[in-house]
């Protein structure tokens, strides 16, 4: 008796331990009035911006929590503009300009005046099963979704003497499992068009920091999509020769670091802007964490820092690195 009752005892005493130290967040309860702001170190000078991926969700799943949090901590943090790697309209993409998912998935979600600002999206393998023609035209209506091309680049200044190029790749025609009924635009795309345009772009780019995001992962640990060969054989290569410093993307809806040993790029998986997926680990992982939110990446002189933010306003991963 004396000998099961120390071991209830101890039992209690394990899940009292447990239950202070690692609590369970509830991230559908963070409203917009309950999230608050985390307190990141600020810069004089640099620029800072946003990416979310993987969002589209009519406000279910974990999107409007993710929102919430992203409007506040923009009140703080000031991001100059926000990038979306993808799939900004699950299921089936959008129809036209006038679909109303624009309003469900995007106008009345991300609703705070800080996050009025530019909007860079690329397309995800669910765009592509709607019309993607009408994301693009939609640039024309609203103001901050900035986005009139399927591939496209543009340069920042950091300060007076560094500057960053910034990349966006159409990354679903570049794989062959998309050539289908349930892709239509994917056969109207040159991939190769791209992959020249991407070549010939970084090799004239004379900017510090060169900086890529697209749709697919190249490395991800995901047991869900996990690592492309196709990614990995037609654009790493290119990445490798032109010393790009990040790769960001979506599709796998975790928060990844991965890094291939000897080589300079870091590749930051960030689909979590809605849902998530269980997360784990290669041989090219430095964190993953299955946790809703969304990345801020704050450039300062010579370094980058890049930290995934949870919807629950915590950092669940900080990373800084020189050029």
């Amino acid at each position: 008796m004396k000998l099961t009752k120390l071991i209830l005892v101890a039992f209690a005493s394990i899940v009292l331990l447990t239950s202070a130290t690692a609590p369970v967040y509830d991230y559908k309860s963070n409203t917009e009035q309950e999230a608050k702001a985390y307190p990141l170190k600020k810069y004089k000078k640099g620029l800072n911006f946003f990416i979310v991926s993987d969002w589209g969700w009519n406000g279910q799943n974990y999107q409007q929590q993710v929102a919430n949090q992203m409007g506040v901590q923009a009140d703080s943090t000031g991001p100059k503009f926000i990038v979306s790697c993808g799939d900004n309209f699950q299921i089936n993409g959008v129809a036209s300009t006038q679909d109303p998912l624009w309003l469900k998935n995007f106008e009345n979600i991300y609703t705070k005046n800080s996050l009025h600002v530019d909007w860079y999206p690329v397309l995800g393998n669910h765009d592509y099963k709607g019309n993607t023609q009408a994301q693009l035209d939609y640039s024309k209506i609203s103001r901050r979704w900035r986005f009139e091309e399927r591939y496209y680049s543009f340069t920042k200044k950091i300060n007076d003497t560094i500057s960053a190029r910034f990349m966006f790749l159409d990354t679903p025609p570049l794989l062959s499992n998309y050539y289908n009924n349930d892709y239509p635009d994917i056969a109207k795309q040159d991939s190769t068009k791209q992959i020249k345009w991407l070549n010939e772009t970084l090799a004239n780019s004379k900017e510090q920091w060169k900086i890529v995001f697209g749709h697919h992962p190249i490395f991800s640990a995901s047991e869900k999509h996990g690592s492309s060969m196709e990614m990995i054989q037609r654009i790493k290569p290119i990445l490798d020769k032109y010393n790009v410093q990040f790769y960001f993307s979506g599709h796998d809806h975790d928060m990844q670091h991965l890094h291939e040993k000897g080589k300079n790029t870091e590749y930051m998986v960030t689909g979590t802007g809605g849902a998530t997926r269980p997360a784990s680990k290669n041989e090219q992982s430095i964190f993953s964490a299955s946790v809703p939110g969304y990345s801020i990446v704050s450039f300062h002189a010579d370094s980058i820092r890049v930290v995934f933010m949870g919807a629950n306003g915590q950092p669940q991963y900080t990373y800084e690195r020189k050029k």
